[in-house]
């Protein structure tokens, strides 16, 4: 279901393009190797390196709004990864004990995604009223206008001014699209537009037609697919928001293969690994994906480039939730109490494996192990949603 909230990670997710993108034609070759292997980084996590790559690149290419443009997305994005912002509750884990609160957001980190993306929407500006047959230049304008919206909504919270970013970018997409109908890339922020609009309640959509945000679901899934099939450059981001929208609308069986598709070409990216294992589980297929996450925690354990970053805990809850499917409760307790004591666990998931420990050991029939797993998750946070559910498990 819709919400407030998904609204605005669909409105977030009009940036989630671009990255692939170059309004330039035929860059020199080393600014080609330099974009491509900051690609490369920016979908394996390394962002980090992506951000070296791009300094790079924008040191190559200084009045290229393109180039401004992978570098201020890759400052946010690494900065979204560090909060959380990027975590995949987007799609729903379907579990209420999951309450997640973002880390504040660095000034520094801030600062230096503005000074890039300012940097884009100037040059991009001064191209458009230059050449305003210029196709890419508008699309240029359109993806430096999405990113700010990431920001203003992900990150700053403020919900009218990332709505006000994103009708300017689709208003400069659709003048592209308009210039150069053969341009798919596009189609990608207008897509995601259509989608989110269409799919919001009918009270907000009332509301949202009035201000000028309206939209088609379908008709977004099919612009999305099409830049997935037939993108110049915005391939990968079209793949990454068709499995968005296949899992919030339950088409996980859909969503599998796009993932794994994902994880094979960007090895190093865990997330993919991960996300692809949790779409065959929501898809009823325990099998296939107690299996992907045997293979996840595998490559953890033979430090497999890019596995550093698993997240482990989140592997282990997951497995402990499909041997609880089998009614296996002995070991969905093992797994839910490995999840809750991996180094470095995430708050909530130690508080939720707690609890989910403790239901299962009852059902195995060992009443003392969920007394102390229940305290243990009470003592987490007793305020919390799994703290109430453990107090009553307590008969406080």
């Amino acid at each position: 279901m819709w919400s407030w909230r998904s609204f605005g990670l669909g409105l977030g997710l009009l940036a989630v393009l671009g990255t692939g993108l170059g309004a330039t034609p035929a860059p020199p070759p080393d600014a080609a190797a330099l974009k491509a292997e900051g690609l490369q980084h920016f979908y394996n996590l390394e962002y980090t390196r992506a951000i070296a790559d791009f300094r790079r690149l924008v040191a190559a290419q200084p009045q290229s709004a393109a180039a401004w443009n992978h570098l201020s997305q890759a400052e946010l994005y690494l900065e979204m990864y560090r909060i959380g912002a990027l975590e995949s509750e987007l799609y729903g884990h379907g579990d209420p004990f999951f309450e997640q609160k973002l880390l504040p957001p660095d000034p520094a980190a801030i600062a230096a995604f503005d000074r890039a993306n300012q940097k884009a929407r100037a040059l991009a500006t001064a191209a458009v009223e230059q050449h305003p047959q210029d196709a890419h230049a508008h699309y240029d304008l359109a993806v430096a206008w999405a990113l700010q919206g990431t920001l203003e909504f992900s990150v700053n919270k403020s919900y009218w001014g990332a709505l006000s970013d994103a009708k300017a970018a689709r208003r400069e997409a659709e003048k592209s699209v308009a210039l150069d109908p053969s341009f798919v890339d596009p189609q990608l922020i207008l897509g995601v537009h259509n989608y989110v609009a269409g799919s919001l309640p009918w009270a907000v959509k009332m509301f949202s037609t009035l201000v000028g945000y309206s939209g088609n679901k379908e008709l977004g899934r099919q612009q999305i697919a099409g830049v997935m099939a037939h993108g110049e450059n915005s391939r990968t981001d079209a793949a990454v928001m068709l499995a968005v929208v296949d899992r919030r609308d339950g088409l996980n069986q859909q969503a599998a293969p796009i993932l794994k598709n994902l994880s094979v070409e960007y090895p190093r990216n865990v997330l993919f690994a991960v996300e692809a294992a949790e779409a065959l589980e929501a898809a009823g297929e325990h099998d296939a994906a107690r299996a992907q996450y045997q293979n996840i925690l595998a490559r953890a354990a033979a430090h497999a480039p890019g596995y550093q970053r698993a997240p482990l805990d989140r592997v282990w809850y997951a497995l402990g939730k499909i041997e609880r499917v089998y009614s296996h409760w002995a070991l969905a307790a093992a797994d839910f109490q490995k999840a809750e004591s991996q180094p470095g666990a995430q708050p909530r998931y130690r508080q939720a494996a707690a609890l989910a420990a403790g239901q299962a050991d009852e059902r195995a029939g060992e009443p003392q192990a969920a007394q102390a797993q229940f305290q243990r998750c009470l003592a987490l946070d007793p305020s919390s949603l799994a703290g109430r559910a453990a107090a009553r498990a307590l008969g406080h």
